[in-house]
Parts: structure tokens; sequence; C-alpha cells
């Protein structure tokens, strides 16, 4: 029997090093936070193991991962060693063969070792059930506004703040996901959980009013809740800097340009077909802020005006000079706390 180690009592100590032996596609998937991958398998070779196991038998695929781990025993030793010195918590899937071989080895070379009960599935485990749980305690303050008003720039300045779109990779829009990698629900709520346990001493958080789907993933039933019975503000912005914004953030390449003429011709009948061309002209002559406008006023402005009315807003922050938006909100933090004391 390897020595082992349940998910709670790894978290609990802070000293320990995580190593993932999952395949690199398994760990961008989702993995323990500060994990090290160091695999037994890359994602071709797991795939040839699966299909092994599938179509022939178990055993000629534990023969066949037994082959490829041979191959590659001493690069994955070479990156082992770099944490010898360390308490090292090995982890697969489940909390199987690949981990409990990988630990069997290291132990017989002396290394201090545990396999990870239940593998990377106890740890998925753990945070769905944080996160059903969750007590998260300080209020709320929404910022609610149209695209490209600067929220999440303004939540980039706040300290005490929970930027959702950033954990998700993905704006929560048609347009969301250009020019970034949207993650798997599975990471979102690792990141999640962590973000939460980093600000659940403070008394006020501010975040972005979102729907509670961005994009393909969905925010905690309790999160949104506590959204919805926070203090809002609604943040403004003229029309000339949210274009130009728009550019920055979104016109970043020669990929994404052609990525938003995709996207353009595609959208709801709310623009018009002649204005969804209109669009794909001002882009191919470069004119990327008049593009933007008619998006933004035709577009987003119409899409949202609706959402955005039906809040009830205690607060007002103009957002042409972001350093100085950023004071009021800090100040307003002040007015709130004044008032609930």
């Amino acid at each position: 029997m390897v020595p082992k180690v349940t998910i709670e009592q790894s978290l609990k100590n802070g000293r320990y090093v995580f190593i993932d032996t999952r395949t690199p596609k398994e760990f961008e998937e989702d993995h323990i936070p500060n994990a090290i991958n160091i695999p037994i398998l890359s994602n071709e070779e797991r795939a040839v193991v699966g299909t092994l196991y599938k179509q022939v038998s178990q055993e000629k695929a534990i023969e066949k991962g037994k082959e490829f781990f041979a191959s590659k025993l001493p690069e994955f030793m070479k990156e082992i060693d770099k944490h010898k010195n360390n308490e090292l918590i090995i982890y697969c899937w489940r909390g199987g063969m690949r981990s409990r071989a990988v630990v069997a080895l290291l132990e017989s070379l002396k290394y201090n070792v545990q396999q990870l009960v239940g593998g990377y599935k106890s740890y998925r485990k753990y945070v769905r059930e944080s996160l059903h749980n969750y007590n998260f305690k300080p209020q709320l303050i929404m910022l609610w506004g149209l695209t490209c008003t600067g929220k999440t720039q303004l939540l980039h300045k706040l300290t005490n703040s929970l930027d959702l779109e950033g954990l998700a990779q993905h704006r929560g829009s048609l347009y969301g996901a250009i020019g970034l990698t949207p993650r798997t629900q599975k990471r979102f709520e690792t990141l999640l959980l962590q973000r939460l346990d980093e600000l659940n001493t403070e008394t006020y958080v501010f975040v972005e009013g979102e729907s509670r789907r961005i994009g393909d993933l969905m925010i905690p039933e309790f999160l949104w809740k506590k959204m919805m019975a926070g203090i809002h503000v609604l943040i403004t912005r003229s029309i000339p800097i949210r274009a130009s914004e728009a550019v920055k953030e979104y016109f970043s390449s020669d990929d994404a340009i052609t990525k938003i003429q995709e996207i353009t011709t595609k959208l709801p009948r709310i623009l018009g077909e002649k204005r969804k061309q209109d669009v794909v002209d001002l882009i191919d002559a470069k004119e990327f802020e008049k593009a933007a406008t008619i998006l933004l006023e035709e577009y987003y402005d119409m899409l949202y005006a609706h959402t955005l009315k039906k809040q009830q807003y205690q607060f007002e922050v103009n957002n042409d000079d972001l350093e100085k938006a950023v004071e009021e909100l800090k100040e307003l933090k002040e007015i709130i706390h004044s008032k609930l004391s």
C-alpha cells in the first residue's frame, strides 16, 4: 500500500506540492491550484490507450500505457527531481493506477510522497460542494452599464473586486471570446472558489453586473442571488470613448478582425442586413471606430437597454475619466458604509 492523503487534509497544509500526472489536455481543462503538470502520457498516447481499452482489452491498454511511460521515464524523473526537497502529493484522474505507480516508484527512491485519495475527481467534488454551501460575507456593489463603458477597467483598479469575466476568459456576448481562450466550467469554478476565499474578509466587493450566464459558463446560484441583492451602480461613458475602447479591446489582430466580420454577418435581425454590411465594409476600409460605433449604438445598446432599465440604481458614475471614476467609487463605498452603519 502506498501512503495516501485526502483532499481536505492536503489543502489545510500549505507546504505540499501537487504533481498532476494527467495529460496536458486534462490539466488545461482544470487542476488543483498551483499544481505542476508532469504527465505520464501525452494527449495522443492517452487516446491510444483509451482506444485499446475500449476495443481490445484492459490488459493491452495497461501494457501500452507502461510502454509509453517507460520511454519518457528519464525526462519524467528529471522534472520530478526539481521538487525532491518538497513534500509531494501525486494525483491522476481518480486516484488509480497512474498516480499509484508514480507514488510507489518515488517512495522506493526515498521521496517524501503521498497519493491523493480519489485523485482530481475528489478535488472537483470538493469545489462543487464548497460553492454549493458557500457563505460569502461581503456586501456586493454591482457595476452596471452598456458595453464598453469600462466596467472591467474599473474592477482592475479596485483591489476588492471580483472579475467574473476575467475568470471566465469571456466577455459575455457574441463577440465575447474574441482574443481570449474561454475557460471550462470546471476551471471557472476552481478559480472562482479561490478568489472568493481571498475576498471573504472584505466588507464590500465590487463586481460587474452580469446575466447568470457568461458565454457557455454559469455563475453559481448562491452568488447570482447575492449579486441581485447587492447595491447597484450605473456606469456611463460617452460614445466616442466607448468606440475607441472597443477598437483597442476587440480589433487587436487580423484574426480578431476577421472573426468580428464573421460574427457580424450572423447577428440577429435587430441590426438589419444593410447595417451589417455597412459594418463589414467599414472594417474592410479600416474605419474601425465607425464600425464599433454602429455596433454599440444600433446593436448592443438596443439589446441591453431593456435589461439595464429593469434595475434600480442607487448611484451613477461617469467613466469618461477612468481615474476620477475609480476615486468616486472608492468614496461611494465609504458613503454606503456610513449609511448602513
